[in-house]
């Protein structure tokens, strides 16, 4: 799915989601942070795991496949509490796989434009929202001992995964030195479950038709990037399973995974 069809999808609006959880497989929800500007641009990387294998010619190798590594998606994240260009309110949109209540966890929302804008105008800066950001996503959890996993929600973009990298750049300073621009550069690592490892294996070919229970956490976006690597095929799994409120699936549900039609989606 493009940026633009994104965009269309959210109505400009729904701002980008991350729900941190608990537990590894998504069904503990804690804290959610709601960011103050969409991201313009996003990119995905995926790449595969090789081994050299040694020959007796030492000029000799080969590369021996061992398997994908975690996909991983970067955002660039922006703060700003310099007034220029005054951030949206958060609003939902038309789009996506869940509700805005339902990606909200029980330790509430947080929200970057709303820590920003309580301080007083004149003395606003963007600190603590950037802190706010990292205690969400890196500090570890008293009782796991472990940071949290996140799901990032953006319309129908929707990915879990754990915090890779994070480069926070400040570009302006009030009078106090408080940061009142800053971007914050991140990369998320995807996280599989292993019952979604155990699913995949042998199961996930996108040329024979699947049947699928639904299980709890699960979306059509979720499935249809599982089974043919692209979430944007959900409108078809919908059509063929005459779908028409498809962002909650109801658990223990029949889903049908119809074979790949790739031009499913090119007339949507």
């Amino acid at each position: 799915m493009g940026l633009g069809d994104l965009l269309e999808v959210t109505g400009g609006l729904e701002k980008l989601i991350i729900t941190a959880f608990e537990d590894k497989d998504y069904t503990d929800q804690k804290k959610s942070y709601v960011v103050m500007y969409n991201p313009t641009t996003y990119s995905l990387s995926i790449s595969n795991y090789w081994l050299v294998e040694k020959h007796s010619n030492p000029d000799g190798k080969t590369e021996v496949f061992r398997g994908n590594k975690p996909d991983k998606v970067t955002f660039e994240f922006l703060f700003d509490a310099t007034g220029a260009s005054p951030a949206a309110e958060h609003k939902p949109g038309s789009g996506g796989s869940k509700t805005n209540k339902d990606l909200i966890g029980k330790g509430g929302t947080i929200s970057a434009l709303d820590l920003i804008n309580k301080e007083e105008a004149g003395n606003r800066h963007v600190d603590e929202a950037i802190k706010e950001f990292f205690k969400l996503t890196t500090h570890t959890d008293g009782s796991t001992h472990l940071p949290s996993y996140l799901q990032l929600n953006w319309g129908n973009f929707e990915f879990r995964g754990v915090l890779d990298t994070a480069t926070t750049n400040y570009k302006l300073f009030n009078s106090s030195g408080l940061p009142i621009r800053a971007t914050v550069n991140a990369t998320f690592a995807e996280n599989v479950t292993k019952k979604e490892q155990q699913t995949d294996k042998g199961q996930t070919s996108p040329d024979i038709t699947h049947v699928r229970l639904v299980e709890e956490g699960d979306t059509l976006p979720m499935l249809a990037k599982r089974i043919y690597g692209d979430p944007s095929f959900y409108l078809e799994i919908a059509r063929i399973n005459q779908l028409t409120n498809f962002r909650n699936l109801k658990k223990g549900k029949k889903i049908i995974l119809p074979r790949l039609n790739k031009n499913a989606n090119a007339t949507n």
